[in-house]
C-alpha cells in the first residue's frame, strides 16, 4: 500500500504542488499513471464564492466533503452537500459547483487517471496565480484544452438556465 502526504509529488507528473483550476485549488495525492488507466485522488479546496460552470466529461469523479459546505448542479438540479456527503458523478452528467457560504469547503476527489492528468495540464502552481479573477487568456487556454480532450462546456445560456452568470 502506498502512504501519500501532502508534501509527496506523484510519480508520472510534474512536481507542481497544489494548482490553481480558475479558482478551485487541487492537490494529487496518489500517483497518476503515463498510460491513463486506473484511478487518481485529490484533495479540492473551493474558497466561498467560487464556482465552477457548467460542464461534462467521459470520466467519472466521486466527491466526498471533508469540511465546509457545496452545492452541486447535476442535470438538472441543486443539490447541498455537507461533512461526510458523498456524490458519485457517471461520465458525461453535467455538472456545476458553486460555494454559497462564509467558509472555504474540501472535498475529496476520485476520478481517472485521465482527468487527472487533465487538471496538471491545465492547472497552475498556486504560487504563480494573482488574487482575483481569472484572465481572459487563463480562460481562454482552459476552455480550449477542454475542448481538445473532449469535455463538454456550457454556455452562457446554459449556465444561465443553472442560475449561474459570470462577468
Amino acid at each position: 500500500m502506498n502512504h501519500h502526504s501532502f508534501s509527496d509529488v506523484p510519480r508520472g507528473v510534474p512536481s507542481r504542488g497544489t494548482l490553481d483550476v480558475l479558482g478551485p485549488r487541487i492537490r494529487h495525492l496518489t500517483d497518476v499513471s503515463d498510460d491513463g488507466a486506473g484511478y487518481c485522488l485529490m484533495l479540492g479546496e473551493v474558497d466561498p464564492g467560487v464556482v465552477v460552470p457548467l460542464h461534462a466529461h467521459a470520466d467519472r469523479e466521486t466527491f466526498y466533503v471533508l469540511s465546509g459546505t457545496l452545492d452541486a448542479f447535476v442535470e438538472d438540479k441543486w443539490i447541498s452537500l455537507s461533512v461526510g456527503e458523498c456524490l458519485d458523478l457517471l461520465g458525461w452528467q453535467r455538472h456545476a459547483w458553486r460555494n454559497n457560504s462564509a467558509a472555504p469547503a474540501s472535498v475529496l476527489i476520485v476520478t481517472t487517471s485521465g482527468l487527472g492528468r487533465f487538471f496538471h495540464e491545465i492547472g497552475r502552481p498556486v504560487s504563480e496565480i494573482e488574487p482575483g479573477a481569472p484572465s481572459p487568456e487563463d480562460v481562454q487556454r482552459f476552455l480550449e484544452r477542454a475542448v481538445a480532450h473532449g469535455h463538454w462546456i456550457g454556455s452562457p445560456a446554459d449556465n444561465a438556465s443553472a442560475g449561474l452568470r459570470f462577468g
